[in-house]
Formats: C-alpha cells, structure tokens, sequence
C-alpha cells in the first residue's frame, strides 16, 4: 500500500507517516520501537522546522526519525544536494577499526593535506580533536546512509561517516607509526574528495553494489553485471557464482526475459558437469527480492524438502498480522526448499557481508545449515528478513519504505530479523580484521575471496 502525503505540510505529513508506521511496523514489539517517545522527540523537531520554512532541518529531522529504527527495510530516500553538505568533505584518509581495537590509518592520498602532515599507511590514531578515537567513533552519525540493524553494522558505518565532514571542517590527530614510539600530531582540513575516502572502506573497495546503484538512481562507473546470476571457474576445480539478488530483471534493456531460476539451474548444471569439487556462492551485496526464488535456488543443494517459512502478513482490513498463503493457488501456507532437478552436493562456502539482506540472508541460512555449507566474511548479513510493500511520499519527494510481515520458522517464531541489534546470518568462518587484511581491503584486495579459495583448496 502507497501513501501520498506529498501535499501535506510537513508536520501534519509527519504525523500521518507515523501513524502508518507505529500501527503496520513489523516489529514493533521484537525490537522494542518506543513509538511515543518517537513521536514526542521529532514531532517538534519537525513543527519547528515548518514555522520557519526551513526545508532542510525538515529533512534532517526525519532521516533521524527513520535511523531511529534499526531495521535494514526501514529506508528514506537522499537528498544529494543536503548531503553533500554535512558529509561531502572528506580528509585525505580512510580508517580501519582492527579486532584488536586499534583504528589506523587504511589509505592515504599522498596529495592530501594529511599525507603534507606526515599521516601514512598503517599509522594508529590514538585522538581525534583530543578525545579517544574509539569514542568519537561512537559518536559518529550514520543519517546520511542505510539504516543498521545490527551493531556490528552500524559500527562499521560510523568507522566510515567519521572521515566525512562539511568542506572546511578542521580536524586534530594524534596518531603513531608502527615504527616509532613517539605520537606524532596533524591538523588536516576536509576537501572535496567525491566521497573517496568511502571508496577505500569494506565493502566498497572490495565488492561491487552496481545493482542496488542502478535501483537507486546512484550515477556509478561500475560496470552492469551481464546477469543477475555470473558464474566462473576458479583453479582448483572450484566454481564460482555470483548471485546479485532473487529476481528476474533485464539488466540490459534487451526487452528479452530473463528468468534467474533457469539461469541459475543451468550454471549449477554447468558446475556439476565440470566436475567442481568446491563452489563459492557470493552473497555479498545481494539485494535481497522473492522469497520463493531464495527458496528455489536452495533447492539446488538440498536432496530432501526442508523448510523455509511462514509469511506472517499485515492485514488491513483488520489491522493484524496473519499467516498468508505462499502459493495463491494451492493456498499452502508455508514456503519449502523443494529438490531441484541437479543438485550440487560438493563443498559449499557463501560469502557475506552486512549488504547481504532479505532473501539474500535465507540463502545464506539455507547454505550455513547444509552439512557440507560454510559462511564466510568479515561480518553477518543484514539482520533485516520482513516482508516489505508498504510506502509513504513525504513531502519534498520522500519516498519511505517499511516492512509490514514477518518471516517465521518452523516453530512460528522471528528468524533472522534482529533483536538488540544482534541478528542475521553470522559467518561460521569469520575472516579477521587485522592490520594486514586492512590493508589489503583499501587497495582493493578480495581478501574473503581468496580465504574461502584457501579453505577449498584444503581437501
């Protein structure tokens, strides 16, 4: 169901968007949304805002209403021009938070102010305008991007938001080389950089997100991926598949139809023919999109029927949420992992990453609760599983989504949505963040790549 609330004054739009949001919300309840302390802190934010006709503290106020949910399915659209104005400078740098705690310096642009101040590569910041950094990358705010449902997640983005700053915002380090005792000191002012320094950050200096750029209108150089499903041989007998997201879509503009099912079915074929010993399935970055078809592109790996889910919709004709039928025609009322006609059944590593969401995140479980699957990645999935539809223009242009139904399992109950900021599909082979593997991720080095190749090769 599509609002329109495009007419309205902002504060009158306002409440009706969160009136549709605090009743349909999927999970209210599971993620403990205080819908009232919501309202009270931006709904004056908001009149204020339209007393004095200012249009950005409107827009302002409402991306930290919608960040105030940690749900990956929660999302409002950007305003570059807005942006661009609290986080369109950036200092000539990137950092990496390690498992250890230290946060260095990733990548420096050697014609940048902070290279002119001795800041390099691999060099630990230990303050930021003299509080410890770990502190000041709590505070950072993520507004400006994607909602997080997950803490791991969300702490990533503020490593990231932190080197993002209005043009002219001065900054003090101290930081240390790893070759020297002695903490040096820079002043560095934040340029015009085009977003680089979130180019060298995980996952953008590593995995390609062209699709969800094209969904989203995002201008990008990245090439279009030929398909929604790639596939290549890797040495070592092992087969590699990339799976963009769980629809059909004509990434070309050929105006031929182009089914992903079949086309993964054929890739699987191609493999089992091959003879590959090993598949690396890359979740990364996937979009998420039909249920079904996640459920389809299991059944590729799976012998026996398992099952995937409960679809627990909004209902609003009575305002509650029930189980609806998956299949229209059959009215089954739950959605299962049916054998395909080839299966592969050799070792299996998926790789993830917190932009692995949806129905992305149910082929990661389905992969992770195979006996011959594996997850791999510096980080979870997403941690976002609901059901979406649901769609409010806000004023200025607007566009927000929310999910309104659930994903449950067997036993009728949440899967893979987060809870306390914990939820998702966790790598059951998590790569670790360290000084060296930070490194390579800022030069562009597919470190999960090469470890799930590793862990193949090691029959």
């Amino acid at each position: 169901m599509v609002s329109d609330y495009s007419s309205f004054q902002w504060d009158e739009a306002f409440i009706k968007l969160h009136t549709r949001l605090s009743k349909e919300y999927a999970f209210t309840h599971w993620k403990g949304i205080a819908w009232e302390t919501l309202e009270k802190t931006y709904g004056p934010e908001i009149a204020k805002a339209q007393t004095a006709d200012d249009f950005e503290a409107y827009y302002l106020a409402l991306r930290a209403y919608i960040h105030a949910i940690p749900d990956g399915h929660v999302h409002i659209g950007n305003i570059a021009e807005i942006d661009e104005k609290y986080v369109g400078g950036g200092f000539g740098f990137a950092i990496a938070e390690l498992d250890d705690g230290r946060v260095i310096a990733s990548w420096v642009d050697d014609s940048s102010p902070a290279w002119a101040e001795g800041l390099r590569v691999g060099d630990e910041i230990l303050t930021w305008n003299a509080l410890p950094i770990s502190d000041v990358i709590e505070s950072a705010s993520t507004i400006f991007v994607t909602n997080s449902a997950t803490s791991e997640n969300l702490r990533n983005k503020k490593v990231q938001q932190l080197t993002r700053a209005p043009i002219g915002t001065r900054i003090e380090l101290t930081y240390q080389s790893p070759d020297s005792g002695q903490p040096a000191f820079a002043v560095i002012v934040a340029g015009n950089d085009d977003g680089l320094s979130l180019r060298k950050g995980y996952p953008k200096a590593v995995v390609s997100d062209r699709i969800r750029e094209m969904i989203r209108g995002v201008d990008s150089s990245a090439p279009v991926p030929e398909a929604i499903i790639e596939m290549k041989l890797l040495e070592g007998n092992i087969a590699y598949v990339r799976v963009w997201g769980e629809l059909d879509a004509d990434l070309h503009d050929t105006g031929a139809f182009v089914s992903t099912l079949a086309l993964f079915g054929q890739t699987i074929q191609k493999i089992i023919d091959a003879g590959c010993e090993g598949l690396i399935l890359d979740l990364r970055n996937n979009i998420g999109g039909e249920d079904a078809m996640a459920a389809a592109i299991l059944g590729s790996f799976y012998s026996e029927k398992v099952f995937y889910e409960y679809q627990n919709a909004y209902d609003y004709a009575t305002g509650a949420r029930t189980i609806q039928p998956v299949d229209p025609k059959s009215g089954a009322l739950s959605l299962w992992v049916e054998p395909a006609k080839h299966i592969y059944t050799g070792r299996v590593i998926a790789l993830i990453n917190q932009e692995c969401v949806s129905s992305g995140e149910g082929i990661a479980q389905g992969i992770r609760n195979l006996p011959n699957g594996e997850t791999l990645g510096f980080f979870g999935t997403n941690g976002s599983f609901g059901l979406c539809g649901p769609q409010a223009t806000m004023p200025g242009g607007l566009a927000v989504h929310w999910p309104s139904g659930q994903s449950l399992d067997e036993n009728k109950q949440i899967q893979l949505d987060s809870r306390n900021f914990t939820g998702g599909v966790a790598p059951t082979i998590r790569v670790p963040r360290t000084f060296e593997n930070a490194l390579r991720v800022a030069r562009g080095e597919d470190v999960e790549l090469e470890e799930a190749i590793m862990r193949l090769g090691q029959r």
